[in-house]
């Protein structure tokens, strides 16, 4: 049975001296490579914020004028900093329609039975639910945040009016949902109450919810997951009912007024320290909040796990209406990489019925056996393998940027069990989700690791080099070396505003063909889309219309399917330029973030062996600037991408508003004639506005980058080069995270002293530029016995190196029929070898053309073959990196 996992030891700031002592040598052994068991995250993180707090606290005792304020607000700035990168996390959407079992299956994961309320008959979880890791105490910790009250009665001014709706406008649906959410509020016999007799009763009924009048976080905080489960149900489920508990009618559910709710587990951290996994219900909600929030956390995923019954999840139209409706948003205008269907309930099966059509060798057990448990056991696991299949076979994604879908046929019921279990742990496949989800939070602990130990390593270089002192003519030649990295930086930004330059001269020619194409298909195609679909009329349709114009162009169902008339209208301009926009924004060397990689003002004479910590500021600074620069690109690109639609919904918002006004007898047709007309007159104006805030969005995006390189670079410049400060003594703890920088980067690190050798000449002239920029690429210490000691160690990696390329190529050709079959992370793999320009474009293209993933991973192994052991070692080293499971699989014996 799985187990909850171990407490955390304590993190408490006031160790001991002999503790901290102890963790120093512990990384001094990781840093040479003889530590047995190296927890390096935190400890590496840990003495870096020892000696940042050192830092801070002499900071806090200086002022002027002994000191720099500029200088010292400037490093208070950067410390700042280093908190956000352990707050940045991965979100992993959960998508899946009512009954599903996502509750259920997000309790087995994480191992706790009762975490999420499951199990009962018609429940449905009806608000966004986000799950972390509790890393203050052992506790439950539910954050329940409300909408606002002004929100709420505008919704439930609304809910009254579809009340009132008779006739062909009247939607039963609609209705029955209005009656569900003013029932669980206001009591069973709120029904037929008007809107200020519904008011006059809050004062009483939402009494255990002041916070919801504040407008502040309500904070359940329980010991045990049971009582927690229980009491968070009536702000998340809209049944009444829970753990075979009947609630009384007087019971009230406060769900409707809930806008999302996160949920903090205890003794989590191995999972969900740098994950959030977030519910996201199926359901259509006519409050604009909550569904306006929904589509936000869309584009926010990095992973999804699209969720189905097994009985009915390859045809469950439901689910994959949620993934076709929602794809888009997670691939130009989101994040995704990568989408996971999980098929729940395998062990929902009646062997006699599955085995009528099958024989005992189908099903790999032997003739006429009479035992019942083999059979149940031999019909999941062969009803499983059928479902990957014919999955496989239906899913179809349209989008470069996210890799090939993985399938897992799981049962919560059997891998919670504690006896009488008909499938083992494994064949639960439970433990390969929790393995794919360790996965994803052991990937974000290293880039967290690597990111603050780099910022780290940053600052307290630069804190330690302003405690040495420097000549005269050391500070000379800075000022010239400040003068070389400046020219440097306007070179470099002349290249880069080129370069974006092109780039937007590209969207405006396929924007301009988008335009064209818009003008003479506009009218047809929102008249079959979404205005008068054919089949489609009556009451029924008239609901949705009405619910389209309501949301000012769009309206989602309560089975989770999208109407859309802003995307309809802008399917043209979108077509145009998705070619164009995959090219700009994906992961590719002609993209804006690789673009931004290939950045640097230090130039490769400038490396790590002859570096002083000055310019090892610079260099830190530089990759946290590239890495910020990146997120930006990533949430601009949302910005660009859903421009479209946001320019055509504001063309279109007269018409949408006109239209929700109309009732009575032959609403309908009315509604149609208005919208048409109004796209009929707007066409030849509406999709210019659209192009042109596309492109302006692209010059701000330029502007920024621009922008931000030079002004970050030059201060940075400004306070590495220009300013001494006394600051504590922190080279112990500088040492500790140089030294695990370097293990991190593969490079020795140049000593602060060095820093006087390099600026000196010998002969005490003046240097020029040019000599300064000869004398940082000249190896520092003349000695020659260090020299051939170097080039022995270096001559020995070198070797070692060659040995372990051999063995990755050996690896990979011995396991090559195994790998074309079962690797799942193809174009991640791609990504990485295309990023080491160990494949070209036009490889990278042909794997991304293939249909499947064996496909894809056949045109991958023409690369291999054709590219020697070093582009097999890299292959390795990309498939330990995307697919760890699966090389630990093979590797055993």
């Amino acid at each position: 049975m799985p187990t909850q996992g171990h407490k955390r030891g304590s993190d408490d700031p006031s160790t001991s001296n002999d503790q901290s002592r102890e963790c120093n040598k512990r990384l001094c052994a990781i840093a040479k490579g003889t530590a047995a068991t190296p927890t390096l995250e935190m400890d590496v993180i840990k003495v870096a914020k020892e000696g940042i707090g050192k830092v801070l606290s002499r900071l806090d005792k200086v002022s002027p004028p002994f000191a720099n304020m500029d200088f010292i607000g400037y490093l208070r700035e950067k410390i700042s900093a280093l908190d956000a990168i352990i707050d940045d996390k991965v979100v992993v959407g959960v998508f899946g329609r009512s009954g599903a079992g996502k509750s259920s299956l997000m309790n087995a994961i994480l191992g706790v039975k009762t975490l999420l309320p499951s199990g009962t008959v018609g429940a449905c979880t009806s608000v966004i639910i986000q799950v972390e890791a509790n890393m203050t105490d052992s506790n439950y910790v539910a954050e329940i945040h409300f909408i606002s009250k002004e929100e709420w009665e505008k919704e439930l001014e609304s809910l009254l009016k579809i009340k009132e709706i008779d006739g062909e406008e009247k939607d039963k649906r609609m209705v029955n949902m209005s009656n569900s959410k003013i029932q669980a509020l206001y009591g069973e016999d709120a029904v037929g109450k008007s809107f200020d007799e519904l008011k006059s009763l809050e004062s009483e009924t939402f009494s255990d919810i002041p916070e919801f009048f504040s407008s502040t976080r309500k904070i359940l905080s329980f010991d045990t997951a049971t009582k927690f489960s229980t009491e968070i149900a009536c702000y998340i489920r809209s049944k009444r009912k829970i753990h075979g508990k009947q609630y009384k009618s007087s019971q009230i559910h406060y769900w409707p007024l809930v806008k999302y709710v996160t949920i903090k587990m205890p003794n989590s951290k191995d999972l969900l320290e740098h994950i959030v996994l977030v519910d996201l219900p199926g359901t259509g909600d006519c409050n604009k909040a909550r569904d306006e929030m929904w589509e936000s956390y869309i584009t926010k995923c990095s992973s999804v796990w699209v969720v189905a019954d097994i009985d009915r999840a390859a045809a469950d139209r439901d689910a994959w209406n949620m993934l076709d409706n929602s794809i888009s948003n997670m691939g130009p205008g989101g994040q995704c990489q990568n989408i996971t269907f999980i098929c729940t309930k395998t062990d929902d099966i009646n062997p006699d019925n599955y085995m009528l059509e099958m024989d005992d060798e189908d099903l790999h057990i032997e003739n006429s056996s009479n035992d019942s448990e083999e059979q149940k056991r031999a019909c999941i696991l062969h009803r499983n393998q059928q479902a990957k299949m014919e999955i496989q076979e239906n899913y179809s994604n349209p989008y470069e940027a996210i890799d090939e879908m993985q399938v897992f046929t799981v049962s919560s019921q059997e891998f919670q069990k504690d006896n009488n279990c008909i499938l083992r742990q494994e064949e639960t496949e439970i433990p390969e989700l929790r393995a794919l989800l360790k996965s994803l939070n052991d990937q974000r602990s290293e880039k967290v690791m690597r990111d603050y130990v780099i910022g780290a390593y940053g600052i307290l270089s630069m804190v330690h080099v302003v405690n040495h002192g420097i000549t005269k003519s050391m500070e000379t030649e800075k000022k010239k070396l400040h003068k070389l990295l400046e020219q440097r930086l306007e070179d470099e930004l002349q290249n880069i505003d080129q370069f974006m330059s092109d780039i937007h001269m590209e969207f405006d020619k396929c924007l301009s063909a988008g335009v064209l194409e818009s003008e003479k298909t506009c009218v047809t195609r929102a008249k079959e889309e979404v205005i008068a679909p054919k089949g489609k009329g009556g009451g029924g349709y008239h609901q949705t219309l009405r619910a389209v114009c309501n949301g000012q162009g769009f309206c989602r169902s309560t089975n989770g399917v999208k109407t859309n008339m802003n995307a309809s209208l802008s399917s043209s301009l979108c077509d145009a330029i998705k070619n164009m926009f995959s090219k700009t924004f994906k992961k590719s060397q002609k993209s804006i973030s690789a673009k931004i990689d290939n950045f640097s003002i230090l130039l490769e004479r400038h490396d790590e062996e002859t570096m002083f910590p000055r310019l090892a500021f610079l260099k830190t600074e530089e990759h946290k600037l590239k890495a910020d620069l990146k997120h930006e690109i990533v949430q601009r690109k949302k910005e660009i991408y859903s421009s479209l639609v946001k320019s055509i919904m504001t063309s279109m918002l007269p018409s949408y508003t006109e239209a929700s006004n109309v009732h009575g007898k032959g609403s309908l047709k009315r509604m149609q004639d208005i919208l048409e007309s109004h796209i009929e007159s707007s066409k030849s104006t509406m999709f210019h506005d659209a192009k042109g805030k596309m492109l302006t969005l692209l010059t701000k995006l330029s502007e920024y980058i621009v922008q931000e390189i030079r002004s970050k670079l030059k201060e940075a410049m400004k306070q590495s080069l220009h300013n001494e400060l006394p600051l504590p003594d922190i080279s112990e703890h500088y040492e500790i995270v140089k030294s695990a920088y370097e293990k991190m980067m593969g490079k020795p690190i140049t000593d602060v002293e060095d820093e006087k050798c390099l600026l000196e000449d010998t002969s005490g002239k003046e240097m020029t530029s040019e000599q300064v920029t000869t004398k940082i690429k000249v190896p520092l210490r003349n000695n020659r016995n260090d020299e051939k000691k170097k080039k022995k160690k270096k001559k020995k990696k070198q070797r070692k190196r060659e040995k372990d390329v051999l063995a990755d190529a050996v690896f990979v050709d011995k396991h090559m029929s195994a790998l074309i079959k079962r690797a799942a992370m193809v174009m991640a793999i791609a990504d990485d070898l295309l990023g080491e320009d160990m494949i070209q474009d036009e490889t990278y293209s042909d794997i991304e053309a293939a249909e499947t993933s064996e496909k894809k991973m056949r045109v991958l192994y023409k690369a291999l073959r054709s590219g020697g052991p070093m582009i097999k070692s890299a292959f390795y080293t990309a498939l330990q990196t995307n697919e760890p499971n699966l090389v630990k699989d093979l590797a055993s014996p």
